[in-house]
C-alpha cells in the first residue's frame, strides 16, 4: 500500500489567523478578530492543502489565558476552517520545554503524522522564532507582516525568508 504524503501550510496564530495584541494575549472572545486577509488566503487554498497550526501561548502558563477559553477557541478554529491539527506550547521561555519554538517538537510531530512532504509545504509566520522553527525542518518560511515583525527588522535576520508578504490575501501558493 502506498502511503499518501500531504502538502501543508502551517500556520502561527496571532499575528498570521488573527489580530496581533502588542505586548498581550487573546484572553476573551471579545479579543479575537480573525483578519480578513487569512479567511482570504484559506478560501483560496483549502482545497489544496492540509491546514496545521503550531504556536506558542505562554498565557496559559503564565495564568493570563484561562486553559479552558484556550481550548474553546481552538476547537473553534479547527472547525471553523477544517484545519487537520492545533498543536501548542503553554509553556514560559524559562521553563526550556522541547515543545516552545523556535525548537521545532511540535512541527517535527504534525510532519509525522500527517505524512507531510516538507518539500512542498510551508510555514507562514509573523516572528523570528517561526522562521528558525520552519528553517530547522527546512520547509519554506513566508513571513506575513500583519504581525509581530516590521519589514525593517528582517533586514538583521542573519537569513531571509522565502517570501515576505504585507498580508495574506496577497499570497498564492502553487495549486
Amino acid at each position: 500500500m502506498v502511503e499518501t504524503i500531504y502538502r501543508c501550510v502551517f500556520l502561527d496564530r496571532d499575528g498570521v489567523i488573527n489580530k496581533y495584541l502588542e505586548n498581550d494575549y487573546v484572553k476573551n472572545i471579545h479579543e479575537f478578530e480573525v483578519l480578513e486577509s487569512f479567511v482570504d488566503f484559506w478560501e483560496k487554498h483549502k482545497k489544496y492543502y492540509k491546514f496545521i497550526v503550531i504556536t506558542n501561548q505562554s498565557g496559559i502558563n503564565k495564568g493570563i489565558v484561562n486553559y479552558r477559553f484556550f481550548v474553546d477557541l481552538s476547537m473553534y478554529l479547527v472547525n471553523r476552517f477544517n484545519l487537520s491539527a492545533l498543536y501548542f506550547c503553554p509553556h514560559k521561555e524559562e521553563e526550556n520545554c522541547r515543545c516552545r519554538k523556535p525548537k521545532n517538537w511540535m512541527l517535527k510531530k504534525a510532519i509525522e503524522r500527517f505524512s507531510v512532504d516538507v518539500e512542498n509545504s510551508y510555514f507562514i509566520g509573523d516572528s523570528l522564532v517561526d522562521f528558525l522553527c520552519a528553517d530547522s525542518m527546512k520547509i519554506k518560511f513566508i513571513l506575513t507582516l500583519t504581525g509581530k515583525t516590521k519589514k525593517e527588522d528582517v533586514e538583521k535576520w542573519i537569513k531571509k525568508p522565502f517570501k515576505i508578504v504585507e498580508n495574506l490575501s496577497l499570497l498564492m501558493l502553487p495549486t
